[in-house]
């Protein structure tokens, strides 16, 4: 387990010159990192921690993954930018890797999560107009998270996120997550697509059941809508498959990726089927670093990773020994409300009457050499790389432990015994 230490002050100056030069979109100042190996990162005073964030699910592989840097290097000699007017060799074989991985014929690229949505809602409402279909109307659901830009995040649940932008993209309605009857309902004929994932991360790792991810499929294509999936956290073997919608059998008509696709250098790809390609024609959207050969030669390095024999079932056992950790947690804590998630996207969620909250919990669990993330209201989402081994699970989990029992005894629970 990491030592329990307070965290380590950020070195000096550097606090002031974050704030200063920095638009605040962000808390300021932030820990400062400046090293990592695998799931194990330190900061510019040394102090080591395990990382649980992962670059917000994007290091699938760890801090400095062995191979990568060298398989960057040598593209960058060879060729580095040449944007969407022309083609490059790791373009086109990052594009036929995926088409053959995932089973989706046609693929565009992009540079991120909600560039791929944007991308995916466009092209959505461009196949309804091309096949006549008389409405524009997108559905999403509540708890949902696609993204920052203008369309992205008009189909993004979180009322604070979207507010101040106010209004966005009009054409988009929400419906409850996981609920049939609510589902019935806000689907007619002018819904020309549907945004969902399988298992909404920003919301705190909240799964969809089978049952209402069949609904939707099955509501989508009795209207003629496209079924959009937005995999960009879940995707590159985050839950055990390749894709999640693997484990709910379930294809969409669009799929968008990102996130761990690029093992650190930003790209995202919209998978989507031959009927969805048919319907969009040159000049109608674009992207200029859109399949960068640089950022697609990462990205066929991480995908052949991914997709090598025995990897995912190895993500598989990590995620059955981290999920019954933190259900032994769980049932150990009464702060705890429960655990959920799937493979390696996993949360606990605090109890309604814990008298302390995820922002405690984070600090908690950075004084004693863990970093995690929020997700949700009361959840603190989990995300080791996928390459996570059983001593950095212990290590995690003990220091979860220990912050919960903490927080518990400084914080008791009115009416419990936390002893």
């Amino acid at each position: 387990m990491p030592d329990t230490t307070a965290p380590a002050p950020l070195a000096p100056g550097f606090a002031g010159a974050e704030t200063a030069v920095l638009a605040p979109t962000y808390p300021l100042p932030r820990l400062q990192l400046a090293e990592g190996r695998g799931a194990r990162v330190r900061d510019v005073t040394g102090r080591e921690y395990v990382d649980f964030v992962s670059g917000i699910a994007v290091n699938a592989f760890g801090h400095a993954p062995e191979g990568l840097a060298e398989v960057v290097a040598a593209q960058l000699r060879t060729l580095g930018h040449v944007s969407n007017i022309f083609a490059s060799a790791p373009g086109v074989a990052l594009a036929e890797a995926l088409t053959r991985a995932s089973g989706y014929p046609r693929v565009f690229f992009c540079n991120s999560g909600t560039e791929g949505i944007d991308a995916a809602l466009k092209f959505a409402r461009a196949r309804a107009g091309a096949r006549g279909l008389p409405g524009r109307d997108i559905l999403a659901f509540h708890g949902g998270f696609h993204g920052r830009t203008g369309f992205a995040l008009s189909a993004t649940w979180n009322p604070p996120y979207r507010a101040p932008f106010e209004p966005l993209i009009p054409g988009v309605r929400f419906a409850p997550y996981n609920d049939l009857p609510a589902l019935e309902q806000a689907v007619d004929a002018d819904i020309c697509a549907i945004v969902v994932e399988a298992v909404q991360g920003e919301a705190g790792a909240v799964c969809a059941t089978r049952e209402f991810l069949h609904a939707v499929r099955d509501r989508a294509t009795a209207v003629g809508a496209a079924l959009v999936l937005d995999e960009v956290q879940t995707g590159m073997g985050r839950t055990g498959h390749l894709l999640a919608q693997e484990h709910f059998g379930v294809r969409a008509d669009l799929t968008v990726m990102s996130k761990a696709l690029g093992a650190g250098l930003p790209i995202g790809a919209v998978l989507m089927t031959e009927e969805v390609a048919a319907c969009l024609a040159p000049g109608m959207h674009g992207c200029t670093f859109g399949g960068n050969p640089v950022c697609s030669a990462a990205a066929l390095w991480a995908l052949a990773k991914v997709t090598a024999p025995g990897f995912l079932e190895r993500v598989r056992r990590a995620a059955a020994t981290l999920g019954e950790g933190l259900d032994a947690i769980a049932a150990k804590h009464p702060s705890v409300r429960e655990t959920r998630g799937l493979g390696l996207l996993r949360a606990i969620d605090l109890a309604t009457d814990a008298l302390f909250g995820p922002a405690d919990l984070l600090g908690a669990a950075r004084e004693r050499g863990l970093l995690l993330v929020r997700g949700g209201e009361r959840a603190v989402r989990l995300l080791p790389p996928l390459t996570v081994t059983n001593h950095d699970i212990h290590d995690a989990l003990a220091a979860l432990d220990d912050a919960l029992a903490t927080l518990e005894s400084t914080h008791p629970l009115q009416g419990k015994d936390v002893t």
